[in-house]
Order: C-alpha cells, then sequence, then structure tokens
C-alpha cells in the first residue's frame, strides 16, 4: 500500500469514530443537524489550525477544501438517499407530461 493510500485509510478510520461518538449523540437524543454543524465547525477549526502549523500557510488554497467537502457530501448524500421506486410505465408517462408543462 502506497503512502497515500494509508493516509486515507487512516482519515478514514478516524472519520468512523468520529461518526460513532455523532451516532452515540443521536441516541442520547441530540439533533442531527445540530451534530452535523458541530462537526463541519470542528472540521474548519482543526483545518485551520493544521494550515497556520505547516510551513507556508499563505500558500494553501483554502476553496481546496470547500471543494472537497462538496465532493464528498455529494458522494454521501447519495449513499444515504432513498433508493429510487421503478416507476410503471403510468407513472412515467404522468412524469413526463409534468416535466413537459
Amino acid at each position: 500500500m502506497s503512502e497515500e493510500e494509508d493516509r486515507h485509510t487512516l482519515s478514514v478510520q478516524f472519520a468512523n469514530q468520529i461518526i460513532n461518538t455523532a451516532n452515540n449523540r443521536i441516541q442520547e437524543g441530540m439533533d442531527p443537524l445540530d451534530i452535523a454543524a458541530g462537526m463541519r465547525h470542528a472540521a474548519a477549526n482543526f483545518s485551520a489550525f493544521a494550515v497556520a502549523n505547516t510551513e507556508t500557510p499563505d500558500e494553501v488554497d483554502p476553496t481546496y477544501f470547500a471543494e472537497e467537502f462538496l465532493q464528498i457530501y455529494a458522494y454521501y448524500l447519495e449513499k444515504h438517499a432513498a433508493p429510487k421506486q421503478v416507476q410503471t410505465g403510468l407513472e412515467a408517462l404522468i412524469k413526463q407530461v409534468r416535466d413537459e408543462n
């Protein structure tokens, strides 16, 4: 395994530990949207800390983090979405007519 693959594996393992903590908080009654807000806050805070402690913090483009977040978010949103139902011929025709109007 390459160093990059090792780093990716470690980051996913760490993310899963954080998800386990979030799941525990849900079981305690905390709202998932509040947990998500806290996780975004923590991610931004620690990302800023990590960048500030590099040798060249001014050379790090913050849009990289935003773009990476959006890509990961889109992936997981699709993964967590309810499976799409197979439409019957009549349902497909109704949808087509609605979309045309």
